[in-house]
């Protein structure tokens, strides 16, 4: 299983796991605190909402392997 890191609107970090994914949207004005989140993340079991945007997540999401595989190497 592959978890990316990410962090909630608070700024506390949040683990997610790749095989809950199933899209990221942007953050609807009004919707929470929109000054914090940039992005919701749709998962299986519901939704989190996040202050990296889209397009980050989608680069934590192309390197969890790389991190993964340097993790158990160490």
């Amino acid at each position: 299983m592959v978890w990316i890191k990410l962090t909630d609107p608070q700024g506390h970090p949040i683990y997610l796991s790749l095989d809950q994914l199933v899209r990221i949207r942007p953050c609807i004005a009004g919707a929470g605190d929109p000054a914090s989140a940039k992005s919701i993340v749709d998962l299986v079991n519901g939704t989190q909402a996040v202050r990296e945007t889209q397009d980050e997540i989608i680069w934590h999401t192309k390197n969890a392997d790389k991190d993964e595989d340097k993790a158990a190497g160490a």
